[in-house]
């Protein structure tokens, strides 16, 4: 009888240690090289770090007197080890002015203006990063860094400022870099699934003296903090042959 108990015993154990393992398969975030991720995420950006790339007056025309706004961005990542990862990232920012701003210079097209509450600054960053993930448990911390491209342009009453010397619009691509800093919590029950926060500061190289010597003519800098969330997968994963069900042939 005791042999049996005993044996009865080993194969509980032996049971309750493959449930256990099983668990915990289950909560594992679906994180390793080769997987693939893809996320969204929206929050707000500040223009007013670009007063450190100003001019002599200390600000420049892209962040005086600008006003938060909302920012949104995707990103598009592939894992390559456990600490380094690429991320392809597009995203939309704004900002507009407080009113009585000062305009920086007569709009031809709207010569009456004085002030900037009809201006808009826009910014649409494509940006390419290498990122570096820390983890610890659940949490992956990461910090990035790359180059990116960036579309920006100035309108004044939905039109786009053009300046009155040189009559070239405010409006192009410009190349730039970017730095990122975000953690991430991957959910227990959805472990292909997480929840990310980040700071982003971008730095565009937007200053043309030739194209705008009359105002707008700065290095453009600006910070965005956003939530959102990703889903990983495996890129190479094979979609599973239908089975053919035989059909007797008619006689």
């Amino acid at each position: 009888m005791i042999p049996r108990i005993r044996w009865v015993g080993l194969a509980m154990l032996a049971l309750l240690t493959v449930a256990s393992a099983c668990l915990a398969a289950e909560d594992e975030p679906a994180y390793k090289p080769g997987r693939g991720g893809v996320g969204g995420q929206f929050g707000g950006s500040t223009f007013a770090i670009d007063r450190i790339f100003g001019g002599a007056d200390w600000f420049a025309d892209y962040s005086h007197a600008a006003m938060p706004r909302f920012a949104f961005a995707g990103q598009f990542r592939y894992v390559s080890s456990n600490r380094w990862r690429w991320q392809i990232s597009p995203g939309f920012t704004w900002t507009a002015y407080r009113t009585g701003t000062v305009i920086p210079f007569v709009d031809r097209n709207f010569p009456g203006d004085q002030v900037k509450d009809g201006m808009i600054a826009l910014v649409a960053p494509m940006t390419l990063q290498a990122q570096f993930v820390v983890r610890r448990g659940h949490w992956f911390y990461h910090a990035g860094a790359g180059p990116g491209l960036y579309r920006v342009w100035v309108e004044n009453d939905r039109k786009v400022l053009a300046d009155p010397a040189t009559f070239r619009l405010h409006r192009g691509i410009y190349p730039g870099a970017v730095f990122e800093l975000g953690a991430e919590r991957f959910l227990k029950a959805i472990t292909t699934t997480s929840v990310e926060a980040t700071w982003v500061t971008h730095l565009a190289f937007t200053q043309r003296d030739q194209q705008f010597p009359s105002g707008y003519n700065s290095n453009l800098a600006f910070s965005e903090l956003r939530i959102g969330v990703n889903y990983y997968f495996d890129p190479a994963r094979k979609k599973q042959p239908k089975s053919v069900i035989d059909v007797p042939e008619a006689k």
